[in-house]
């Protein structure tokens, strides 16, 4: 069935991707304390996570990336409000030849194509000696069938890893989205269709098909809870590659 958009358009949702305050609270203490200078968000969305780094590093600059301009506007409403907008930008396009001392790619390989696609091209964009924190989704327990067909396919976690480090990268941090990390996310995800569905007065049908399509996404969330995971990578890249 085709999903209508959601009225507020992610508007119960700090983060696009399975991530508490909590969760992000421990990535931005850990990336901080590298203390980089310049934070490169690819497929940025609003940028929540990258403005929070800023925040947290006072002498840092950042740039973020996504192609959807109403995420782009809202990065950049939030980036005013926080007195952040001297210290970051936002464009639709990555620049040929950006890098940073930390990068940024959840949820957005797809950007690049595969996962071993995102690794490549990622590479030369992080500085030597800086870090890559990847999300993206792995295979937690072994899918049925027909989820394995649904989603496509997907690493484990450990085979996850070994692609990064023949790729060159070195894996120094990893955080898994938990339950908790994951219910926030989809039941965020829904709460734009619920609450369309709890206001809504009119007839004409936009209720009943609001409903239903929250109906769909649950139901195929809880087949795959606790089956498809997400990993948070953080990547060193060494500063001299080794033959």
């Amino acid at each position: 069935m085709t999903e209508p958009t959601p009225v507020g358009y992610y508007e119960f949702l700090d983060f696009n991707n399975p991530m508490t305050d909590e969760t992000a609270e421990r990535l931005v203490a850990k990336l901080a304390a590298t203390e980089p200078s310049r934070v490169l968000d690819i497929g940025c969305g609003w940028a929540e996570l990258l403005l929070r780094l800023l925040a947290a590093c006072e002498t840092a600059v950042g740039h973020g990336v996504d192609h959807d301009e109403i995420l782009l506007q809202r990065a950049r409403d939030n980036a005013r409000h926080r007195r952040l907008s001297d210290r970051v930008t936002f464009t639709a396009a990555l620049g040929g030849d950006e890098s940073a001392d930390l990068v940024l790619n959840i949820g957005a390989e797809h950007v690049f194509g595969t996962v071993e696609d995102a690794l490549e091209r990622l590479r030369p964009i992080t500085q030597p000696g800086g870090r890559l924190l990847f999300g993206t989704q792995f295979w937690e327990r072994t899918p049925t069938p027909e989820l394995a067909a649904a989603i496509g396919p997907l690493p484990t976690l450990p085979a996850l890893i070994d692609i990064a480090t023949a790729l060159g990268w070195r894996p120094i941090g990893l955080t898994v989205a938990s339950a908790d990390d994951w219910d926030h996310f989809e039941f965020g995800f829904l709460a734009d269709w619920e609450q369309f569905v709890l206001s809504d007065t009119t007839a004409d049908g936009g209720a009943d098909r609001a409903r239903a399509a929250a109906d769909e996404h649950r139901t195929a969330y809880l087949e795959r809870r606790g089956v498809l995971g997400f990993a948070f990578l953080t990547l060193g890249r060494p500063q001299v590659v080794q033959a």
